[in-house]
């Protein structure tokens, strides 16, 4: 090729590598990139546009809500005591809702509403024709917290409920009207705080019978230094249509601890509390009230090294106290009204010496006042003084053997009653055991014999005393799969004197949880009581009176419970067998307990079986329980769906 073509051919390659170049080199120059197609994303980051918000930068908008509900359709069938029937027919659709304002530390609410539609058929047992009525009805509730992780949080709550809806009620149907306000306060830092809350409940059953509990409560707790002040207090009213009782209770305490070394410690109690009990059923009007005010300080004391009373060879105890009393009580019926106050006031002095490890003396001097209505005055000082021998257990294989003897006097002077001079000796020695039966398992016994000798100078026979008691325990944790615990423990002590006394307890506990197969297990726990007293005697070993009381006493409470979360070997089919009983009930509306029950349910045997394929749920369940007395059979099925 000839050399001029030659150049212009490169020359011609040049031009067009150049303007490749310079098409290609568009695309990574800075400036603003073209969107992308699908998303219209430039890739670049976009200026925040300001949004004007109003004071301190709270946004008052709701967050998108969180809805939830279920809907379920059960079925209950009653069988009473009095061979009487009830069958029922429920559907229940229940809607919930959940946000926040601005955001989810501000404020927070909750909301739901349900509706109810029921059928029930009751068969009368006098076998008359059966009753069917059909019903509408609403419930709801509404929860507001505000702060509700902070210092401060504030909670309000609302709430209308139908007894039926549960699925658990054995008796008479109701509906529930809840309210609650709470607040708590704490600073930054320390141990200080304060609570307050209101609560109002009221169960209102399909006959018209209403109960209505309404309380006050709060509390404080303040520290400073070697101080500590701590305040509580409750009022309570309840009331019921059927009966017209009512009762208001008040109750108020405050506390103060002073502890300034750790050899001084003083702790001072005030309390006030004022009962009110009024009754109109059958016609007639009964009302009663009584009110304890309390103030009482106590002081211990133990010399350390380079105080006065300070010997290392003979350490010291001193202790002091102080208590005022003043309450009355008074009824008031149709007939007849009473009314009687009481006023009264104690000091004591007190010291306590080891004289050496086995060896110890104590002594102390009190005096006192009583004031009772239309009685005198009654003034009394009294003297007291003992000493206590306490050696070291011996060892006899593996028996440990523990005696102690004792011997205490006292001289009482007093307004209404003579000189009294009491002196007394007490001695009781005790043999206690441990065996290791496994590994894990280990069996303990204690044996316990007590004599008491009294003689008063106002009495001319010497009152006597001896008492013995016995325990066991087995506590054991099996091969890992179960827990055990076991007691049993009798106590008897007789007293003898113008007339003879017995009294007499004994206590059995069981508790035990184990682990049967990889989806069942059991679990257990009892406690039964039972206490007898036959005469009012004055126990030589405390010097109280112990009162008299008709027959055992007896109270048990326990439950027993079988659980397998893979019955019969199929996913998500879980069965329980539940057994309950209690003779007393501790929870009581009349004493201001707004979860307290309508009823008292004594013993529950009830056998149920679940099952949920995803938000499908199913239950079956089969109960007898005894209702306030009275015998009850039950037959339950459900289906339930969430959604």
């Amino acid at each position: 090729m000839p050399k001029g073509r030659q150049v212009r051919a490169r020359w011609f390659c040049a031009a067009l590598l150049l303007r490749a170049g310079s098409a290609g080199a568009a695309a990574f120059v800075p400036g603003a990139p073209e969107p992308d197609p699908p998303t219209g994303a430039t890739g670049r980051v976009e200026p925040e546009i300001a949004v004007p918000v109003a004071g301190s930068g709270i946004r008052w908008e709701f967050a998108p809500p969180r809805w939830g509900g279920t809907l379920s359709l059960d079925a209950r069938r009653l069988r009473l005591e009095d061979g009487s029937r009830s069958t029922q027919g429920l559907l229940y659709n229940d809607i919930e809702m959940a946000t926040h304002v601005w955001q989810p530390w501000f404020i927070q609410l909750r909301a739901g509403a349900g509706l109810l539609a029921a059928r029930d058929t009751a068969t009368p047992a006098d076998g008359a024709s059966s009753t069917t009525a059909r019903s509408l009805a609403l419930t709801g509730r509404v929860a507001l917290s505000v702060f509700p992780v902070s210092r401060f949080p504030f909670e309000f709550r609302a709430e209308v409920a139908d007894s039926r809806a549960g699925g658990d009620t054995l008796g008479a149907d109701f509906r529930t009207y809840r309210l609650g306000v709470t607040q708590a306060w704490r600073p930054e830092s320390g141990g200080d705080s304060v609570n307050a809350a209101l609560d109002y409940s009221r169960l209102e059953s399909f006959s018209g019978i209403e109960d209505t509990v309404v309380t006050l409560r709060g509390t404080a707790l303040r520290q400073l230094a070697a101080h500590s002040f701590e305040l509580s207090g409750q009022l309570s009213r309840n009331d019921r249509s059927d009966s017209d009782d009512r009762t208001r209770i008040g109750l108020l305490n405050g506390r103060h601890t002073f502890h300034p070394a750790e050899s001084l410690h003083v702790d001072t109690l005030a309390s006030w509390s004022d009962l009110r009990l009024a009754s109109g059923a059958g016609g007639s009007r009964f009302e009663s009230r009584s009110d304890v005010r309390q103030l009482s300080s106590f002081a211990t004391w133990r010399p350390r090294e380079g105080d006065v009373l300070f010997r290392p060879d003979s350490p010291m105890y001193l202790t002091a106290s102080v208590r005022l009393l003043d309450a009355g009580t008074a009824t008031e019926g149709d007939l007849a009204f009473a009314e009687q106050r009481a006023r009264a006031i104690n000091g004591t002095l007190g010291a306590s010496v080891e004289l050496t490890r086995e060896w110890r003396a104590s002594g102390a001097l009190s005096g006192g006042s009583v004031q009772i209505d239309g009685q005198p005055r009654s003034l009394n000082a009294t003297g007291t003084g003992g000493l206590t021998w306490t050696p070291q257990g011996l060892a006899f294989g593996e028996w440990r053997y523990t005696p102690s003897l004792g011997a205490s006097g006292s001289v009482t002077r007093s307004s209404q009653v003579t000189l009294r001079k009491a002196a007394g000796v007490q001695g009781n020695h005790g043999l206690s055991r441990t065996w290791m039966a496994s590994e894990t398992d280990s069996v303990s016994v204690n044996l316990t014999q007590s004599l008491g000798l009294l003689r008063e100078s106002l009495t001319p026979d010497v009152t006597r005393a001896l008492s013995h008691s016995a325990s066991l325990y087995w506590q054991g944790a099996g091969d890992g799969a179960s827990q055990s615990y076991a007691g049993l423990s009798v106590s008897d002590s007789r007293t003898w004197a113008q007339d003879s006394g017995r009294f007499q307890l004994i206590n059995a506990q069981f508790s035990r949880r184990t682990q049967l197969t990889r989806h069942s297990s059991w679990n257990g726990n009892l406690t039964w009581q039972s206490a007898r007293s036959d005469a009012t005697q004055l126990d030589p070993f405390t010097g109280t009176l112990r009162e008299a009381g008709v027959g055992w006493q007896r109270f048990y409470s326990g439950t027993l419970s079988y659980e397998h979360q893979r019955f019969l070997e199929v996913p998500r089919l879980r069965y329980a067998l539940i057994l309950a009983v209690n003779s007393q009930q501790l929870e009581s509306r009349a004493l201001g307990d707004v979860d307290a029950p309508l009823e008292r349910i004594t013993e529950s045997l009830e056998s149920r079986i679940d099952y949920s394929i995803g938000r499908l749920e199913a239950r079956l369940s089969a109960r007898l329980a005894r209702v306030e007395g009275r015998s009850v059979a039950a037959l339950f099925a459900r289906v339930q769906r969430r959604y």
